[in-house]
């Protein structure tokens, strides 16, 4: 009975070992897209609604100026733009869901391993908000805004906007990491 008893969990593990890592990638993925989508929306309404000055003299907080400085951190300030410019507008909003699905990966993997499997929602939306200001501060603080010699994303939006956004990103990852993880292993 000892026996049949270890080998069934030995056998169970083996199972959930193989199904675990793709299942909490792919959660995360979409979750991240989900957060990354509401992120960028709110940033592009609080961009446009602010129009206030950016770092780039000339060029006022609008719709376009969260999404355009993306690009602008990599590929310098002829990306930066406060109106629509197809290809940085293209560029910003790859790499932004792009980051989103990779960090996502990430968060619901952490989320999983401190929660489990079958994380209770509080739980998710407090650790995914804890994820997302984490990322603000250590993506934007610590690394953006000291490669950049013009904070063209720290100003693309009001500042305060930016620990807004990162905190609905985490909460919107937690939200739906726990609903798929949930229904995963229902």
């Amino acid at each position: 009975m000892q026996a049949h008893t270890t080998e069934g969990l030995h056998l169970h593990r083996q199972k959930a070992g193989r199904l675990a890592i793709p299942a909490v990638v792919r959660a995360g993925a979409i979750a991240g897209l989900a957060g990354g989508m509401v992120m960028a929306m709110w940033q592009m309404i609080v961009g446009a609604v602010a129009q206030q000055p950016t770092a780039v003299p000339g060029i006022d907080t609008s719709f376009w100026t969260a999404i355009t400085a993306i690009p602008s951190v990599s590929f310098g300030l002829d990306w930066f733009h406060g109106s629509f410019e197809f290809v940085a507008v293209a560029v910003g909003l790859m790499g932004h869901m792009m980051n989103s699905m990779m960090l996502g990966a990430v968060g619901v993997g952490l989320l999983a391993m401190v929660l489990g499997s079958r994380p209770s929602i509080a739980k998710a939306l407090a650790f995914g908000m804890t994820i997302g200001l984490l990322l603000e501060v250590v993506v934007v603080n610590l690394i953006v805004n000291q490669i950049q010699t013009v904070d063209t994303l720290y100003t693309s939006t009001p500042e305060w906007s930016w620990w807004v956004a990162h905190a609905m990103f985490g909460a919107v990852l937690g939200l739906v990491a726990a609903s798929l993880l949930r229904r995963r292993s229902a």
